[in-house]
């Protein structure tokens, strides 16, 4: 009888083992890797997840990822006519818009984030319009347009009164690309998570978040030498947790007369910041990271650095001339 018992007992033990393993995991069968790319929001997102057995599960929770991706980008995207951001730019000047708690909250975070920056990044960055665009077209504007845009900025002018908000002059615009994307990041990882998936990359356009391993071993994700060929790296960094965001000024930019013009924006002077060449950080949150990547490359390695690992981010950056500046924290996790 004991035997029974005995038998009985070690078989619930071993459902209940199997009943808590992560989604589409079984401990006899090699892990495998499921990979997804689609375009969204301007740009092309990886997921990579790794899963046992069949993948079935592992691709409803990357559908499910992309489909939250796709609800932010119909909330946040100021290129999307009938968003609620770009309700609150049509009507500028005109009165305050009603919009949902979530856009409110991402809105007072990007204040704090504007704020902490002296204006490094500015949500209302948008109001410049598109005196700067790097296309076949491209000339470098006149001081006095650029002059004239840069009024248009002023993030200090924005008002939220609760789900309330209103810009109060007619050529003011939110634009929301320097940190929403960085959410999205953040939620679809949420996403794979709820639906018990604790391996994965989810990689937006450059902005990549990590958990667990790949194949036993964690992730290695590379750095670009912001001057040489693509390809050429820095380095690498091995993350089992948390993001690594990249930006430079070899993304996007046009060379007149031994000038680099670049996409990266100064508000504060209306031109393209100077003080780097590239810049990586590494922090828990994908948000945070796209955010402190763009006020460090702004503002430069000094102060740059310092307002970000006050905000517990780690950071890589390459000055103008080319040296090196780099947290203890990101030297610990750099392979070159």
């Amino acid at each position: 009888m004991w035997r029974k018992t005995l038998i009985g007992l070690a078989l619930v033990a071993g459902l209940a083992a199997l009943r808590f393993l992560p989604a589409g995991k079984r401990p006899d069968e090699p892990e495998q890797s499921l990979k997804v790319q689609r375009p969204l929001m301007g740009t092309v997102w990886g997921m990579e997840v790794m899963h046992r057995g069949s993948a079935d599960g592992a691709q409803k929770a990357v559908d499910a990822a992309f489909v939250e991706l796709e609800r932010i980008d119909r909330l946040m995207s100021e290129w999307k006519p009938d968003s609620p951001i770009s309700q609150v730019n049509q009507a500028a000047g005109k009165q305050p818009v009603e919009v949902p708690e979530e856009l409110r909250a991402m809105l007072e975070r990007s204040v704090r984030y504007s704020e902490l920056s002296h204006g490094a990044f500015d949500v209302t960055w948008r109001g410049m319009g598109r005196i700067w665009h790097f296309d076949d077209n491209f000339a470098v504007p006149s001081k006095a347009d650029v002059e004239k845009a840069r009024r248009n900025v002023g993030y200090r002018d924005l008002r939220i009164e609760g789900n309330r908000v209103f810009l109060p002059r007619p050529e003011m615009s939110i634009g929301l690309g320097g940190i929403a994307k960085g959410y999205a990041v953040d939620r679809a990882a949420a996403v794979l998570e709820k639906a018990g998936f604790h391996d994965y990359l989810v990689d937006g356009g450059g902005d990549i978040r990590v958990s667990g391993k790949k194949q036993g071993q964690p992730w290695s994700l590379g750095i670009q030498h912001p001057r040489e060929p693509r390809g050429t790296l820095i380095g690498r960094v091995r993350l089992t947790s948390g993001v690594l965001v990249s930006s430079g000024d070899y993304e996007r930019f046009r060379m007149v007369d031994g000038v680099r013009y670049h996409h990266i924006i100064d508000v504060r002077t209306g031109y393209p910041a100077m003080a780097c060449q590239g810049v990586s950080v590494i922090a828990a949150e994908a948000e945070k990271a796209v955010v402190m990547g763009k006020v460090v490359f702004i503002l430069g390695p000094e102060e740059g650095m310092r307002i970000a690992q006050a905000e517990g981010v780690e950071v890589l950056a390459i000055d103008a001339a080319g040296k090196r500046h780099a947290s203890a924290g990101f030297l610990k996790v750099l392979e070159e």
